[in-house]
């Protein structure tokens, strides 16, 4: 029987978003992986961050240092948050995965970025009893991506560890352009006024929240966001991040 080339087309792209046909990395076949999207061979390209790291950031330090509160990546942000942490460094394999995650509807990472966060020493007691806020989409973008990436990753983070919780408390006021091209004088100029407060949303100040996003690039988003959370009367506000770099 042979299925009309749209309804094929449908079922291999169904396909692609629940099992990834190929290693992320090498483009090679993905058998007896502990990662849905990352071959055997790939998978100790994944480099977790463990201390001695930033404490603003979370990027790791490879050698001796004099201080750990700023590092290269954010020496000259003037944080609105206490602390960033990141899973692993945004290259190699976690690069590819998160790309497939944001641009090419790779559901499937999803799984890959809940078994990275589960290796990653810390992590539950860094999460615990806080609120997670994922970065907004603006509405124009969510109805062409079709979901927001960063809350997915919360609800697997909220369900990998129940002691956290997930508050969708923010929203995305401006249509901005995207932030890939741009230095950080310019990034953090694109999204002035970006962010805001959903409405019939309550902030606790003694809750402690914790701003989640996919990448840390210059911080510019994570920090426009905390920016808005303290003006809304948060005090404790802190990042997380899946890739750094």
């Amino acid at each position: 029987m042979k299925f009309p080339r749209i309804l094929t087309q449908a079922y291999e792209a169904a396909l692609e978003v629940a099992f990834p046909s190929q290693c992320v990395g090498c483009g090679g076949a993905v058998e007896e992986s502990e990662y849905a999207g990352i071959c055997r061979g790939c998978s100790p390209s994944l480099q977790l961050i463990a201390d001695p790291k930033c404490l603003t950031c979370g990027f790791p330090f490879f050698g001796e240092t004099e201080s750990r509160e700023h590092c290269m990546h954010c020496e000259h942000l003037l944080a609105e948050f206490r602390q960033g942490s990141s899973m692993a460094l945004f290259r190699g394999p976690l690069r590819e995965l998160l790309y497939a995650l944001k641009y090419r509807n790779g559901l499937w990472a999803l799984r890959d970025i809940r078994r990275l966060a589960d290796r990653v020493v810390g992590l539950p007691g860094y999460v615990k009893d806080a609120v997670l806020v994922p970065v907004p989409l603006h509405p124009r973008k969510l109805r062409e991506r079709g979901y927001n990436q960063s809350e997915l990753i919360v609800a697997e983070l909220v369900s990998l560890f129940p002691s956290c919780a997930s508050g969708d408390v923010l929203e995305r006021s401006l249509d901005t352009v995207s932030q890939t091209q741009f230095d950080r004088r310019q990034r953090i100029r694109n999204l002035k006024n970006a962010f805001s407060l959903r409405q019939n949303r309550a902030i606790d100040p003694a809750q402690r929240y914790i701003i989640v996003d996919d990448v840390f690039t210059t911080g510019s988003t994570v920090n426009a966001c905390a920016a808005t959370l303290r003006r809304a009367g948060a005090r404790a506000i802190d990042v997380l991040t899946v890739g750094h770099g």
